[in-house]
């Protein structure tokens, strides 16, 4: 028998995957304006300076979801008035590396409000609001 593939046809399986890949990227950069780091890097590549990992940029992005959520005026994240409500917060190079993953396969990376939800639910640590 030869080795088995791991084949997977769950969307959030393969974004799970995605993800992982994603944070172990050692290369530094600017979380602002995407600038990578080097020995040619200039002093302040940007107006607001981030320079980190994926996963040092991440963990800040985690921290302050959780910040958010503390100062949410109810635990859907939504306005007074219900007409906006907080949703996803992704940094944006994992944004751009999933849509770029799913558009290979003609696919978005939220089709409708329902993976949208579903991809809250499997990634609460990306999510804003306390409940869905």
């Amino acid at each position: 028998m030869g080795k088995e593939k791991n084949i997977t046809t769950d969307k959030w399986d393969s974004a799970k995957s995605i993800i992982n890949i994603w944070l172990d990227d050692p290369t530094i950069y600017c979380n602002n304006c995407g600038e990578n780091f080097n020995a040619e890097f200039p002093e302040k590549c940007c107006d607001n300076v981030q320079l980190g990992r994926n996963f040092d940029h991440a963990y800040g992005l985690f921290q302050q979801n959780i910040e958010r959520r503390k100062m949410q005026i109810n635990i859907y994240g939504s306005t007074k008035d219900k007409t906006m409500r907080a949703c996803v917060s992704l940094p944006p190079k994992l944004m751009q590396i999933l849509e770029g993953f799913f558009k290979k396969y003609d696919e978005k990376l939220f089709n409708n409000d329902k993976e949208l939800k579903q991809f809250m639910r499997r990634f609460p640590q990306f999510t804003v609001p306390e409940s869905i």
